[in-house]
């Protein structure tokens, strides 16, 4: 199984485990679930066992894991569409960013609304970039009509069709970089 972890880690000891808030809620989590939470926090992890992936089922449950059976780019950008993408405070050290990375990051800090994984996806595959009359608060009617169209309006549609986008790739590919260098959270 690969999975992602979401959440906010809080606290890690190599004896106590780590303390997770997801949220308003605080899990502690000791043993092989806080290595299995910690393993899939900046990336996508594997199982490697039966027990392991009891385990995480259990983190599932608890909302703290989300989890996928097969291991190809569909299955990441499914992974990523069941999580919230939040921009993370910019107390971390700065990162090289390349583009891509860019123009993902400052649509998730700056658009009015949450936008999903697949919006993103949605965003990327039409060449729309930033720009001041799609961002902030005032502009999230603006935004919502640039996104979504009468064909893809329908619950679950734009998931399905940005499933198969030929931006999927490169924009999971951002946004798994910008995991990884610490620039957003998954809840």
């Amino acid at each position: 199984m690969t999975y992602l972890s979401k959440g906010i880690l809080l606290w890690k000891t190599p004896e106590a485990g780590a303390s997770v808030s997801h949220c308003g809620k605080l899990h502690k989590l000791s043993g092989s679930k806080a290595e299995l939470w910690l393993s899939g926090q900046y990336a996508p992890a594997k199982t490697v066992n039966t027990k392991q992936g009891a385990e995480l089922r259990q983190l599932a449950e608890l909302g703290i894991a989300v989890i996928e059976h097969d291991a190809d780019d569909a299955a990441l950008f499914r992974l990523l569409t069941n999580c919230a993408i939040c921009p993370a405070r910019a107390k971390t050290k700065p990162a090289i960013l390349n583009r891509q990375e860019r123009r993902q990051l400052r649509w998730i800090r700056r658009a009015g609304l949450r936008l999903t994984m697949a919006e993103l996806v949605r965003l990327a595959e039409g060449g729309i970039s930033p720009v001041r009359e799609l961002l902030g608060d005032c502009n999230r009617q603006a935004l919502t009509e640039t996104i979504y169209s009468p064909d893809n309006i329908g619950d679950g549609i734009l998931e399905c069709q940005m499933e198969r986008s030929p931006a999927r790739d490169i924009t999971i590919n951002a946004i798994l970089s910008l995991l990884r260098k610490r620039k957003i959270y998954l809840l």
